[in-house]
């Protein structure tokens, strides 16, 4: 059975008491901007971390909360699964498909130019999101964001 949170001391807790760390995904992490979040277990052989850069609890917090995040996680496993809060209240209302991609408008972001098409400034995902050839959504990092201002 699976539980969800967003409550640090929680997560904190079972990541510790599995042996993880915080983690962001390496080719994120630079000039300041911590990128793309995981939870990393280094001890086990099932873990794929070689991607990935502990961080800090105080950075890996900072982007949870402003990525709007929730942890999925289950307590007698390595189980875990980060995900949007707005996934997990749709989720709760029976909505069992919900993602934070379902129904993006695929005209907002263009392969081909490997930018998104919202152009706010690149403060939260939406607006830093583009899809590679293959049509898979990605985000760029603040740091490329404001050094690729329009």
């Amino acid at each position: 059975m699976s539980n969800t949170t967003t409550d640090h001391d929680e997560i904190r807790r079972w990541v510790e008491s599995k042996g993880g760390k915080p983690a962001a995904v390496d080719r994120t992490h630079e000039g300041g901007d911590v990128g793309i979040i995981r939870i990393m277990f280094p001890d086990s052989p099932q873990s794929q971390h070689g991607s990935l850069v502990e961080i800090g609890w105080d950075e890996f917090f900072q982007q949870f909360d402003e990525a709007e995040l929730a942890l999925i996680y289950d307590e007698k496993s390595l189980f875990s699964k980060l995900v949007g809060r707005d996934t997990v209240e749709k989720r709760e209302h029976g909505d069992n498909h919900a993602s934070r991609h379902e129904g993006r408008d695929d005209r907002a972001s263009s392969p081909s130019s490997g930018k998104s098409g919202a152009g706010e400034g690149g403060d939260d995902l939406k607006s830093r999101e583009y899809r590679d050839a293959d049509g898979k959504v990605h985000h760029h990092t603040h740091a490329y964001m404001k050094e690729h201002k329009d």
